[in-house]
């Protein structure tokens, strides 16, 4: 793939963020990555950590945002990216995202 093409692929891969993050500027506590949902969809999902289940049901509470624009203002999350799949949390004590090991992907 050339470089622009490159550019272009990396420019449209998005992320669905919580609109606790999004819009009420909450920090990322909470972050796991599943198989894309549609196209250019990076399989990313990004959370505050404080969402109810009863929030989480409701899709309007969610926004599809460009996962490069999420790195900029979060660069704490560049080192994730090349992960597959999983889940981590904001860790204050070690100022990094850790691994949640009982984390399993909703059917």
């Amino acid at each position: 793939m050339n470089p622009f093409a490159q550019a272009l692929s990396a420019a449209l891969e998005y992320a669905i963020v919580s609109r606790q993050v999004s819009v009420d500027g909450e920090p990322i506590g909470f972050v796991y990555r599943e198989p894309a949902a549609f196209p250019h969809d990076s399989g990313w999902r990004m959370f505050s950590g404080a969402e109810t289940d009863e929030y989480v049901e409701n899709p309007a509470h969610f926004d599809t945002l460009v996962l490069r624009d999420l790195l900029v203002g979060n660069p704490e999350l560049a080192d994730l990216m090349k992960e597959k799949q999983g889940a981590w949390e904001w860790d204050d004590e070690t100022e990094t995202f850790v691994p949640v090991s009982d984390w399993q992907p909703q059917e």
